[in-house]
Parts: structure tokens; C-alpha cells; sequence
């Protein structure tokens, strides 16, 4: 499992320090975890993965109970793991989403090869990543596809 950030690394380091009890600094950590994974936009994205790493600590220095201590562990885990190409993923679907709308094949091709440049980019870095490499697959088809026609 990847190693969690430390609190320093967030931007928002300390912002919750003490201000917040410990039932609403577990809601913002799952709703900043969920829209980590889910957001399409990259700076939203990594501004929640931020704000996930300092609400965690913020929860632990809490000291919960040891299964709820180990259950927001497990997440945030989770979200250190996923993250990385989940972010990239979503970003390149967006695009594809957004090429999908227009009606030249030109801007269309121009938004999907950034799409797969973006994926290339992941796979340069998780080269085994299957999500990555389908994903790759499936933006080439449709990028192949236009050019055809």
C-alpha cells in the first residue's frame, strides 16, 4: 500500500486544526475523498486529495475508536492508492465526453489525441495499469475511427 502523504504536504495544513468536531471532519473527508476519485476537473481533483490528506490527519489527532480509526485508514489508503491514474482517467474521459459533443471531426481529433496524451502520460509512469491501458485502447479506436471518415 503507497505511504500516506504527511499533513505538511496538503495546502490546507492545519486550516481545520480544532475548529471542527469530529463528525463533520469525517464528512468533508468522504465527500473529498469521493470527489477526488469522481472529478474531471484535475485542479478540483487535487485540491480534495488535499483536502482528504489534512481532514484525515485532522481526524486521527481526534483520536477515534480504534475501528473507526482503522476504517478512515483503509480509506485513505485507498485514495493514496487509486488516486494517481484515477485522476488522469477522469480528466481524459471528460475530454473524450466533451469531443463527443462537437460536430467538426477536426476539434473533435484535437481534444481526443490530448485525451490520449494525457493517458500516455499515465502510462509512462503505471505502465502495467490496466484501466490506463483500455482506456488508451478505446481513445485510439475512436481517434482511428474519425480519420477513416
Amino acid at each position: 500500500m503507497a505511504q500516506i502523504p504527511s499533513r505538511s504536504t496538503s495546502k490546507y495544513s492545519g486550516h481545520y486544526s480544532r475548529t471542527l468536531g469530529s463528525q463533520r471532519v469525517a464528512e468533508i473527508f468522504a465527500d473529498s475523498y469521493k470527489i477526488a476519485l469522481s472529478s474531471k476537473n484535475p485542479d478540483t481533483a487535487q485540491d480534495r486529495f488535499d483536502l482528504a490528506v489534512e481532514t484525515y490527519h485532522q481526524f486521527m489527532s481526534m483520536e477515534p475508536a480504534n475501528e473507526i480509526r482503522a476504517a478512515v485508514q483503509q480509506a485513505m489508503g485507498e485514495l493514496v492508492e487509486l488516486f494517481p491514474i484515477q485522476v488522469l482517467a477522469n480528466e481524459a474521459l471528460g475530454l473524450r465526453e466533451k469531443a463527443r459533443k462537437l460536430k467538426t471531426p477536426k476539434k473533435q481529433l484535437d481534444i481526443l489525441r490530448c485525451a490520449r496524451e494525457i493517458v500516455d502520460r499515465g502510462l509512462i509512469e503505471h505502465p502495467s495499469n490496466s484501466v490506463l491501458q483500455t482506456f488508451a485502447a478505446e481513445l485510439q479506436a475512436e481517434i482511428s475511427d474519425i480519420e477513416l471518415a
